[in-house]
């Protein structure tokens, strides 16, 4: 009688499994969105062709002012805020007080779009004051132009 009472219960807990098995079953599925590419934006700047007056850059005599021009274009593909610098060398530019000056009358800075262009436009002066000890001497220009993207930070004081 016990193994029958025994046998009826494992009869029992095994019906139970089954039924409570087939309960539990369920449909399932899953699935990835996978056109999630994420790609950082690019600041990059492009100097355009020089251009100046006719005087002669190798000639220039006391009184002389030389106005130039560049341009500047944002070639990335944010916007982004632009500071242009001149850096000059050598003894036009430095024997004393009345050297040579540059001075930047135009798009020294500003904020560019993406395919967006600037002029700078610029002036060599070398004063009438200047001396004979500036004859023959000669300097160097460079116009350095630094950019930062406008986006999310305090871009005039980065640069500046």
């Amino acid at each position: 009688m016990k193994t029958r009472m025994l046998m009826s219960m494992m009869v029992i807990a095994l019906v139970a499994a089954l039924v409570g098995g087939a309960t539990f079953a369920v449909f399932t599925d899953s699935s990835s969105n996978t056109a999630n590419t994420f790609s950082a934006g690019t600041v990059e700047l492009t100097i355009g062709t020089e251009t100046t007056d006719a005087v002669a850059l190798d000639n220039m005599a006391p009184g002389d002012v030389i106005s130039g021009s560049f341009a500047v274009e944002n070639t990335g593909s944010l916007e982004l805020y632009y500071v242009v610098s001149a850096n000059a060398s050598g003894d036009l530019f430095g024997l004393d007080a009345d050297a040579a000056v540059v001075t930047i009358t135009e798009g020294g800075s500003g904020v560019l779009d993406s395919d967006e262009t600037a002029v700078v436009s610029y002036t060599v002066e070398l004063p009438l004051a200047a001396g004979d000890n500036y004859q023959g001497v000669s300097g160097d220009l460079q116009f350095d132009v630094e950019a930062v993207q406008t986006a999310n930070h305090d871009y005039v004081d980065y640069l500046n």
